[in-house]
């Protein structure tokens, strides 16, 4: 007989854990979501200046900060990478919690994280 939650409702739990850990970790900078988001659609517009496109708004900023467009689309895509980084080991957590076979596996988890397994019943 199962007297606490079972595993997946462990997993489920362990996930959204982690996901709030690395939300915590990105948003540590303290820029505002909405902010955040047009660094997105820049960093999507330094890409096309980067594969040899053009962008008028990677163009304008590269004249106000008197630099060609390549050295500041390259600088905006290297700040991105860095978020992408984070995504990658906010993956590789789930994936990890996805393939835990056992509660203890997923504390062990999340104890890389500091974090404690919480589960609201």
């Amino acid at each position: 007989m199962i007297f606490g939650p079972d595993l997946t409702a462990i997993r489920e739990a362990a996930k959204n854990q982690v996901m709030r850990f690395f939300v915590a970790q990105a948003e540590s900078d303290g820029t505002p979501a909405t902010l955040r988001a047009l660094y997105v659609m820049k960093a999507a517009e330094a890409e096309k200046v980067l594969a040899g496109g053009s962008s008028p708004l990677i163009e304008g900023e590269a004249a106000m900060r008197d630099v060609a467009p390549v050295v500041l689309a390259q600088t905006i895509s290297d700040m991105a990478k860095q978020s992408a980084d984070l995504e990658l080991a906010r993956m590789q957590a789930n994936v990890d919690i996805e393939n835990a076979g056992s509660e203890a596996d997923v504390v062990k988890i999340l104890n890389k994280f500091g974090l404690l397994l919480e589960i609201s019943q």
